[in-house]
């Protein structure tokens, strides 16, 4: 099994047409006429398809911008002209107000209440040029992202490039919407990762010798050996048991990635450390392959042994949670890990540790499912059966913009599920603890290493929140200023993993037998942290019981 940290590049469904359309002139190279999704019209110059030149721009709400555009969004000198007459000439940067320095003016747009026409949802999306369904084609997405390639059937397929609204970009093949085959990712800070990819992970160079697979020397049963993982993906050379890494061995992976460590059942097991090719090194001690931390074990020996059950305490107090997790978006990037962090966070409400919650306590919705109006009614529906010694819990992983969530049906513009929606469901609910989790970091971004541009996201979602919801603790997963990072190891992000793990109970700093939110927070804290070299920072947030339990042990 692949122990080691991947940056995933995930995919996209691109065959998919918005409410939005050229209405006169050329929209192509040259002058025309377009109307957003929203409603909003653009009159001016365009190049290869896309927005970009001089032009104008009239909101919905009245306001219009004239002045310069660069890749869809105003950007450059313009000025801006707002519904109550008053204007401001300047620089403009990805459609938002700047200083001579190019810094944000957040003060500003507070005060204008900028966020209706600079959320992202405005902006001119779909397919731009070209055969976006079989043939070569650019495909637009609200979040500023972009696509420039070869379509079969709707999907990236062969050669392309993909934009990043953070300015990144990637270039190389892709098979059925994932870059798949040789490829380059060029970074913002100028790092670059190239090599092979499949099925979006980043692979590196194969590590197949003379052709060769599987056991090229030694005893790869029960003794020690040499052994090539399938394609090439990685080669250990270390101890075997029953044809499993087991013992002490040594794992290069063909991104660069290499732990050197204690194994069991194909697994990292025991005391390990793992150098990541960015230069990271993850050391500390581990569990079926999971990192349980820098400090010993108490119940750590070289051949490992089940810990002895806890009793379980009782509690009177029910747990009422709604579970979502959506990949699968036709008019946003699509998602990698979400709905698997969804289905993880899920499998532990229904397990013994989880509390066992029987169906009517418990909804997921995943993908097809995870429509706004299922969203919102099953949160209604499950909110309201709490009562007043309860816990509810609302678990989301997927896009969102600019105080939204955004549910599967979400269609460029229509049908975000606003934050002031769910406020207000937390508000009516009577329960006593009310606990909202969201790796919100999955918005806008197709790489598992989050870029800045989505972190206005966050820091909106759990302001509007925090605000709104009296009682409610809030945890994200990173500071704004931070990326969030994904295992493909673990298979899921790296905050997700251990908020289950400090669920389950390993956030019980005093033993008590119950976690408290406070708890489950330092915990998360200080292992993600560890993991991830002090690169994410996760974050709580609200007027909340820093007593308040969010898990007993069983």
């Amino acid at each position: 099994m692949k122990r080691l940290l991947l940056f995933l590049l995930l995919a996209f469904l691109a065959g998919t047409t918005l409410s939005a359309q050229c209405i006169a002139g050329d929209c192509q190279n040259g002058q025309g006429t377009y109307v957003y999704p929203s409603g909003a019209k653009y009159v001016g110059h365009f190049q290869n398809g896309e927005i970009q030149g001089l032009g104008v721009c009239y909101y919905t709400d009245g306001t219009k911008f004239s002045g310069e555009w660069k890749s869809r969004y105003p950007d450059g000198k313009g000025t801006k002209t707002y519904a109550d007459g008053t204007k401001r000439t300047g620089q403009w940067k990805k459609g938002k107000p700047v200083d001579d320095k190019g810094n944000i003016l957040e003060e500003y747009i507070a005060g204008k209440k900028e966020e209706q026409q600079d959320d992202g949802t405005n902006i001119q999306s779909g397919c731009l040029s070209g055969n976006c369904q079989t043939g070569a084609g650019v495909f637009a997405y609200p979040d500023g992202s972009k696509y420039d390639g070869n379509f079969l059937n709707g999907k990236f397929e062969g050669e392309g490039t993909f934009y990043f609204a953070n300015t990144d970009k990637y270039v190389g093949h892709f098979k059925e919407n994932y870059p798949h085959g040789a490829g380059t990712r060029y970074y913002a800070s100028g790092s670059v990762e190239s090599g092979e990819w499949r099925e979006g992970e980043f692979i590196g160079s194969s590590l197949i010798e003379s052709g060769q697979i599987g056991c090229i020397q030694g005893d790869c049963a029960d003794g020690k050996g040499t052994y090539i993982f399938k394609e090439g993906s990685a080669k250990f050379v270390g101890e075997f048991k029953n044809g499993q890494p087991h013992g002490f061995g040594i794992c290069t992976y063909a991104n660069g990635d290499r732990y050197r460590g204690e194994w069991a059942d194909g697994a990292f097991m025991g005391k390990g450390i793992l150098y990541l090719h960015d230069g990271t090194e993850v050391g500390g001690y581990w569990r079926a392959g999971e990192f349980v931390g820098k400090d010993q074990p108490a119940d750590y020996q070289p051949t490992v042994t089940e810990p002895a059950p806890t009793a379980p305490v009782e509690i009177d107090t029910k747990v009422w949670a709604v579970v979502v997790g959506v990949a699968s978006y036709d008019h946003m990037p699509v998602l990698r890990y979400t709905d698997d962090d969804a289905y993880r966070f899920y499998a532990f409400l229904k397990s013994m540790e989880g509390g066992a919650l029987p169906d009517e306590q418990v909804r997921i919705l995943i993908d097809e499912e995870a429509s706004r109006d299922n969203i919102l009614g099953n949160l209604k529906e499950i909110f309201d059966k709490a009562g007043p010694n309860d816990l509810v819990v609302f678990y989301f992983s997927g896009h969102g913009l600019n105080g939204s969530f955004l549910p599967i049906d979400f269609d460029g513009y229509n049908n975000k599920i606003n934050h002031e929606e769910v406020a207000e469901l937390f508000n009516k609910c009577r329960a006593k603890y009310k606990l909202c989790l969201a790796d919100a970091c999955h918005s806008g971004s197709i790489f598992a290493m989050r870029s800045g541009e989505t972190e206005p996201v966050i820091l909106q979602y759990y302001k509007s929140l925090s605000k709104a919801v009296a009682g409610t603790a809030l945890i994200m997963s990173s500071k704004a200023e931070e990326t969030s990072l994904e295992s493909a190891g673990l298979r899921q992000g790296v905050f997700s993993h251990f908020l289950i793990r400090g669920l389950k109970g390993e956030g019980d700093k005093n033993q008590d037998k119950v976690v408290s939110v406070q708890e489950l927070y330092d915990f998360i804290y200080d292992n993600v942290r560890a993991y991830t070299g002090n690169r994410q920072s996760p974050v709580i947030k609200g007027t909340y019981d820093p007593a308040m339990p969010v898990a007993v042990m069983r």
